[in-house]
């Protein structure tokens, strides 16, 4: 019997925190500023009692998405999917299933997709992901039915189990994209919930996504990240997203929280066109090219001071995403030779807005996605970059000494002329004016000293 009700903003959050999840899981930002924006949307839902023959049959048509492309792999043990059949055959109640229904009335499982695939898997005699036979193992009742396969099962077991309902809940497809993402998020409740760029899979499918798949795969962006289980959950795509969502916005007209900025871009180029995707696809690559040319890997992470020491050190493992967003950002206003003409400079200035000023190191940590946090990092940046980008190309005295100085001098002795102890990090290390740039020193070799950035930081600007 079909169920189909219209909700409201209000009753959708008050079921789902009543019923799904505490409101202490969502985060206190996020969740006021979608809910003023989305207090007039609507939900459709419908609820259904299929069958167990009627879903297979939807499979068999193409007409039920087991495994869309935001779900994760099938991890249910053998021996879990075993005992769910077994259950079915007991007669004990299957747990309700979600779908979210497509523009063409196909089912995308939302939540259910384990027990989905099991089932499906045993009727059709092998397991959907391996190909391996399913046989029943590590039953607890009906022992006797150990070993047994789909076709082993006798006439009124096949048909106790094609006549099994399965409670369903569909979101129907009128539904709103911003609500349906608020209910994906709360449904999600289990040992390893999906995360907003696994859940955006599933809302905003179309082209856009397609070249966010395709996107995450550049070699320089993987070689800079290096987060194998960052791309296993779909992070790369989100952050990719989030670059495009900022160029096409720009910081200026953000407006958080994150997740709706990104969101809203998303939903708008949705089904881009062939010429937007290769724009896009563009942009990327060579945005992504000049940020590894520049920094390396070790792009995207901060240098922080080593505690109890005048040392600092760069992040192994943490991306940042405020400085993320700052880097690519601004190296799209450059082409990549300009910026390979001033690179040891940006490389000096980045290290000392890290690990000298305070409002930038504030602005990419505490309250990063703050309308005023997000506006001060980028313009902060920006104006850096273009103060560097302003200097003559061939400038008798630049301010910063070129990197193969630092280097010579690094080989020679790795020492802090102002400390005196050993410098254990190259790029912890700076070149020093003997003679201050600002009262006329030149920068050449011999007016320059090795130094820690920390010493150098608290050295007074006098001879």
């Amino acid at each position: 019997m079909n169920d189909e009700k219209l909700l409201s903003k209000k009753e959708i959050l008050e079921n789902i925190e009543e019923n799904l999840i505490s409101s202490d899981d969502i985060e206190e930002d996020d969740a006021s500023e979608d809910y003023g924006e989305l207090k007039e949307k609507k939900l459709v839902t419908d609820k259904q009692d299929p069958t167990v023959a009627s879903l297979y049959l939807k499979y068999t048509n193409n007409k039920l998405i087991l495994q869309p492309n935001y779900q994760r792999k099938f991890v249910m043990k053998a021996t879990v999917a075993s005992r769910l059949i077994e259950s079915m055959l007991l007669g004990i109640p299957i747990p309700v299933v979600y779908f979210a229904e497509e523009e063409d009335g196909s089912f995308s499982v939302i939540d259910g997709q384990q027990r989905l695939t099991a089932i499906i898997s045993f009727m059709q005699g092998k397991f959907l992901y391996n190909n391996k036979v399913f046989k029943l193992t590590g039953l607890n009742v009906l022992k006797e039915l150990e070993g047994k396969t789909w076709k082993d099962l006798s006439d009124s077991q096949i048909e106790k189990i094609n006549d099994t309902p399965i409670r369903s809940i569909i979101i129907k497809k009128e539904s709103s994209d911003d609500i349906k993402f608020e209910i994906f998020e709360r449904l999600n409740t289990g040992s390893t919930p999906l995360n907003e760029d696994e859940i955006r899979n599933t809302i905003y499918r179309g082209t856009y996504m397609e070249l966010l798949a395709e996107l995450e795969e550049n070699e320089k962006f993987n070689k800079i990240v290096d987060k194998p289980n960052f791309k296993n959950r779909m992070i790369y795509r989100g952050m990719i997203l989030r670059f495009f969502a900022f160029k096409e916005i720009t910081y200026l007209n953000y407006k958080p929280s994150m997740k709706t900025f990104c969101n809203k871009h998303l939903k708008q180029f949705r089904n881009m066109p062939v010429e937007k995707r290769t724009e896009y696809s563009e942009l990327f690559k060579e945005t992504i090219d000049k940020v590894y040319t520049i920094f390396g890997k070790n792009a995207f992470r901060r240098m922080t001071k080593v505690e109890g020491k005048n040392d600092y050190e760069w992040s192994k493992t943490r991306i940042n995403m405020a400085l993320y967003d700052i880097q690519m950002f601004g190296f799209t206003r450059y082409d990549k030779e300009a910026l390979i003409r001033h690179q040891d400079e940006i490389r000096d200035k980045m290290f000392d807005l890290m690990v000298n000023d305070e409002d930038f190191i504030s602005s990419i940590e505490k309250e990063t996605s703050n309308t005023a946090t997000v506006n001060y990092r980028f313009k902060k940046w920006l104006d850096v970059l273009d103060d560097i980008m302003k200097q003559e190309v061939n400038n008798p005295n630049p301010r910063c000494f070129p990197d193969l100085i630092k280097t010579e001098m690094f080989n020679e002795d790795p020492t802090c002329k102002l400390c005196g102890q050993r410098i254990l990090n190259y790029d912890d290390a700076h070149v020093d004016h003997i003679k201050p740039y600002t009262n006329g020193g030149l920068t050449i070799r011999e007016n320059g000293q090795l130094t820690h950035r920390y010493c150098n930081q608290h050295k007074s600007n006098h001879e």
